[in-house]
C-alpha cells in the first residue's frame, strides 16, 4: 500500500510539473483568460484549486503590473 502511495504522489508531482511547464509558455492574456474560467470557490486541495494556484504563481512572475489575489 505504501509503495502505491509513493508512486501516486510521484505521478501527481510529474503532472503538476507538466502543468507548470505548459503555463510558462502562456502570455498574460491567456493566463488571465484561464484564471477567469477557473472557479474562485474551489475546494482546498482540489484539482481546480491547484490549477488556480499555479496560474496565480505564473501570473505573479509574468504579469507584474496585474495584482494577483
Amino acid at each position: 500500500m505504501q509503495v502505491v502511495a509513493v508512486e501516486l504522489v510521484a505521478k501527481l508531482g510529474d503532472a503538476i510539473e507538466a502543468i507548470r511547464d505548459h503555463l510558462s509558455g502562456m502570455d498574460c492574456v491567456k493566463l488571465q483568460a484561464l484564471e477567469n474560467r477557473l472557479p474562485k470557490n474551489a475546494q482546498p486541495g482540489s484539482a481546480e484549486m491547484v490549477m488556480l494556484l499555479l496560474v496565480y504563481e505564473e501570473m505573479k512572475r509574468k504579469c507584474p503590473s496585474r495584482p494577483v489575489v
